[in-house]
C-alpha cells in the first residue's frame, strides 16, 4: 500500500510547541511541484472527514490539535491499515498518501484539526467517494 508514516521531534516549552512539518528534502524530486497547503477541522467528537481517494494526488497529513483515528483502504488491493494521528504525542508524525489509498478520519477528541499538504492543486474531477468508514 502507498502510504507512509514518519515520526519527528517537536519542540515544546511554556509557550507551546514547534513543529517544522515538511522541509524540501523531505520531498522525492517528483513531489517537489506546489500543489496547496489547507487545513481540516474537526467540531465535534465522532465527525468523519475524508471517505475518497485520488487518482492523481499524493497528500502529507499531519495532526496540528486534539486526536484522529485513520482509516486507509488500497482502491486496488483491498489491503487496509489504521491509525492514530494524536497531536498530545511527544514526537510528531506525518501521514504521507499516494493515489488510489482512499482514506478517513474519525475525531475521537472534542475537537481536532488536521494540515495538509498536496503536491498538485485541487482539480475537479480527481476526488473520487469511496466508504472506508462509516
Amino acid at each position: 500500500m502507498d502510504f507512509k508514516i514518519e515520526k519527528f521531534d517537536k519542540y515544546s516549552d511554556s509557550r507551546g510547541d514547534l513543529i517544522v512539518f515538511l522541509r524540501d528534502n523531505d520531498l522525492d524530486k517528483k513531489y517537489k511541484k506546489f500543489g496547496q497547503i489547507y487545513f481540516v477541522t474537526f467540531e465535534k467528537e465522532g465527525s468523519v472527514r475524508g471517505n475518497h481517494y485520488h487518482k492523481q494526488w499524493r497528500e502529507w497529513f499531519g495532526i496540528v490539535s486534539g486526536r484522529v483515528e485513520v482509516y486507509l483502504e488500497d482502491v486496488r488491493t483491498k489491503e487496509r491499515k489504521e491509525l492514530i494521528l494524536n497531536a498530545k504525542y511527544k514526537s510528531y508524525v506525518r501521514l504521507e498518501i499516494g493515489p488510489y489509498i482512499a482514506h478517513a478520519f474519525r475525531n475521537t477528541s472534542k475537537n481536532a484539526s488536521l494540515l495538509n499538504y498536496t503536491n498538485l492543486p485541487w482539480k475537479e474531477g480527481d476526488t473520487f467517494p469511496y466508504e472506508v468508514i462509516k
